[in-house]
């Protein structure tokens, strides 16, 4: 019988520095929008979380504007984590990690959504 290897990364903290994405993030709904704003966008994250298994920052996003019609500077939240340079909060070697156990087996990288 063929045995496959597979190694299995997961993004959040691990591959990404997902604490600061989040920590970034909040300052920005906080500096542009007001506290409020990012309270609520946050609340209405952990119940997407819960509701759907999985974190989704674009659907809290997008949900948020459905309550916030009348303010037309919301519709650009979404643009601004579109745009976000995820890239530059993996960790330090992280891609190396992934690189070095490839010769071993497959890669497989896992996100719940973060």
């Amino acid at each position: 019988m063929d045995k496959t290897v597979v190694f299995l990364f997961d993004v959040d903290n691990t591959l990404i520095d997902n604490d600061r994405v989040q920590a970034h993030l909040s300052e920005h709904l906080e500096q542009t929008y007001g506290a409020a704003t990012r309270d609520r966008y946050w609340e209405i994250f952990e119940q997407l979380r819960s509701e759907l298994g999985y974190a989704d920052y674009l659907g809290a996003l997008e949900r948020y504007r459905t309550e916030d019609l009348h303010r037309p500077e919301v519709l650009r939240m979404s643009g601004w984590l579109v745009d976000y340079p995820f890239a530059d909060r993996l960790y330090p070697r992280a891609l190396d990690a992934v690189r070095h156990v490839q010769q071993w087996g497959t890669i497989v990288i896992l996100s719940d959504g973060d």
